[in-house]
């Protein structure tokens, strides 16, 4: 639980990687504390980092991984035996293998997790953090949720936007358009989605001992496009997929029902 390690000591690196992780994370803590909260249902617009997947649909994802903290470190150096994966800049060098990229290597570190049910000021070191069970069990038994294609009566998707749930997301404090970088993190941690947001929530919600959900309705390919991103023509019509599915969610809850 946060409040538990206010008075830990924080190194230089954990400074310079909270930045937006730890304003959600705060206002979460803040919003557990002030209010009888029964639980967190996390939601917003992400972007699609799945070729599977598609513009206008909706993911709630079953675990979540900050893919933000970062050791960088240079061409000749090596990265962290703990970190759990690592980016070498020179490979994606145009044409290939033509000399030595100066930016190096970028090692992904673990996320220091702290339990209401652990150990007081003792972390845990992971990688994913897993959406609340039975509040997952509750999204996989929608239906055939019905979403919006079309943003006006004049532009619409090609294929209708389905909900999918159970895939993985992360978060990072980047709004990602790059067409490499999005391939690299799929093929590497498998995630679907993409957003700013979502591994904070999460963590600081099961820290305090709440179940949590993610509702991310995708509005852009994250780079994965031909020309500019999506998000300012179809950001609006995810956003509306959205909140469709965090009504029908809602609307399953025990003692919420329509």
């Amino acid at each position: 639980m946060w409040k538990k390690v206010s008075h830990r000591k924080t190194s230089w690196k954990e400074s310079h990687l909270c930045q937006m992780w730890c304003w959600n994370a705060a206002a979460t803590q803040q919003m557990l504390d002030l209010f009888d909260v029964k639980g967190i249902i996390h939601f917003g617009i992400a972007g699609n980092a799945n070729n599977s997947m598609s513009i206008g649909d909706v993911s709630i994802p079953s675990q979540v991984a900050h893919t933000g903290i970062w050791d960088w470190v240079n061409p000749h150096g090596t990265v962290d035996e703990d970190d759990v994966a690592q980016l070498d800049i020179g490979s994606f060098n145009v044409p290939k293998a033509n000399g030595t990229n100066l930016l190096g290597h970028i090692g992904y570190r673990k996320e220091q997790y702290f339990s209401e049910s652990g150990t007081p000021n003792t972390a845990q070191s992971v990688v994913w953090t897993k959406i609340t069970p039975h509040w997952l069990q509750l999204a996989s038994n929608f239906g055939d949720l019905k979403l919006e294609q079309c943003v006006n009566s004049s532009l619409c998707l090609p294929q209708k936007p389905k909900l999918v749930v159970g895939l993985r997301a992360s978060t990072a404090n980047i709004f990602l358009d790059n067409a490499a970088y999005r391939d690299f993190l799929f093929q590497t941690f498998h995630i679907s989605s993409v957003d700013m947001e979502s591994a904070a929530v999460v963590m600081t919600s099961l820290s305090n001992g709440f179940p949590v959900i993610v509702i991310r309705g995708l509005s852009d390919l994250a780079g994965g496009q031909q020309g500019k991103n999506a998000i300012g023509i179809f950001g609006y019509l995810a956003a509306v997929n959205t909140a469709k599915a965090v009504l029908e969610f809602i609307g399953k809850l025990p003692g919420y029902a329509h």
